[in-house]
């Protein structure tokens, strides 16, 4: 049981969940609204780490335009209903995820969610996907007092699980995520399929994992190095 007493910490958008396509559904909606340009798929899974107000911030930019702050939350706040209302319509775990979370279980660890997700979104959607049991805590950026890359975030998730930070281990996909994992002192493994636009290997991980079948043996490793 090599991860006995460790808690893994997983971020949920392009780590955990495919849900780009949703995203994209609901930020083009936005968009239309507001006669701006379309936002790509590809610009979507690159913008999607700092949560929804900076997507629709970004989204925007590529229109050059510019919102003030109030009309800001106000087309957030729209962004949110629209995604919700079909949360998962598109979106699934990425392959092998399940099956690597009972290898991970049986190695001893235990897990919990940290993302720039609102928190009854990620909830909402980790229980439409029906795996929101395996996590001890789910923390959205909205319940945090400094959300990732500040390391309160990731403290806070470790924590509100009963976990140990000393003897936590990050997976993500963005620069928050390593940022927070670094600023916590905890490992980081990134997975090459996710949201980002700084290509993985130059935010300089611990480890980087190609498909979730990879990371026990990744797990394994790190921890020899470390200990």
């Amino acid at each position: 049981m090599f991860l006995e007493g460790y808690t893994i910490v997983f971020d949920l958008d392009g780590t955990l969940v495919e849900t780009a396509p949703d995203l994209h559904r609901a930020t083009n909606e936005i968009m239309r609204t507001e006669g701006l340009k379309e936002v790509s798929l590809k610009n979507v899974r690159a913008f999607v780490g700092q949560g929804a107000r900076a997507l629709i911030e970004r989204g925007a930019a590529i229109s050059g335009k510019v919102f003030k702050s109030d009309k800001l939350d106000e087309l957030t706040s729209k962004f949110v209903e629209i995604y919700q209302a079909d949360i998962a319509g598109r979106s699934h775990l990425f392959d092998n995820v399940e099956t690597t979370l009972d290898a991970l279980e049986a190695a001893g660890a235990q897990f919990c969610v940290c993302t720039n997700k609102k928190t009854h979104l990620a909830v909402r959607l980790l229980e439409t996907l029906n795996i929101a049991h395996r996590f001890k805590s789910i923390v959205g950026a909205d319940s945090a007092i400094h959300a990732k890359p500040h390391q309160q975030h990731y403290l806070q998730a470790v924590e509100e699980a009963g976990g140990d930070p000393k003897r936590s281990i990050m997976i993500g996909d963005s620069h928050s995520d390593v940022g927070a994992a670094r600023n916590a002192g905890a490992p980081i493994v990134l997975v090459s399929f996710g949201y980002t636009d700084i290509a993985p290997i130059d935010l300089n991980p611990d480890a980087i994992i190609d498909d979730f079948n990879e990371l026990p043996s990744s797990l394994l490793s790190l921890l020899k190095q470390v200990n």
